[in-house]
């Protein structure tokens, strides 16, 4: 699901109108396929406003303070996505000047990401 700039509300409306004749099928499996997909599009839509917001400067103790929970539990919760523009890898390369160094930093960013997913 690809979510323009700020479209938020226009996303939330796509999301009803695609679950809204399953929701009201006189099929239980189309109903809770439907609940399924509203709750995934639901979750996207959230961590999307979220790091949004966090990338446009809220501070995870204001965003954890809105949910009612620690900086750190919303920062576990949502930080795992990492939103970079195309550019950022492209800069990132030119200022790498050995491609071993290349290969390190990728193993450090993997070593990272296995780490944090084995601590879920």
């Amino acid at each position: 699901m690809k979510i323009e700039e700020h479209d938020y509300a226009k996303t939330i409306e796509t999301l009803m109108a695609n679950v809204g004749e399953m929701l009201d099928s006189a099929n239980a499996r189309e109903r809770v396929m439907a609940i399924r997909h509203l709750a995934a599009g639901m979750e996207f839509l959230e961590r999307r406003v979220l790091l949004d917001a966090q990338s446009s400067g809220l501070s995870w103790a204001e965003i954890g303070n809105v949910y009612g929970v620690t900086r750190q539990s919303v920062h576990r919760r949502f930080a795992d996505e990492t939103i970079a523009p195309p550019e950022f890898f492209d800069d990132l390369l030119k200022e790498l000047d050995e491609p071993a160094e290349v290969i390190t930093t990728l193993n450090r960013a993997a070593d990272r990401a296995r780490h944090r997913a084995a601590t879920r």
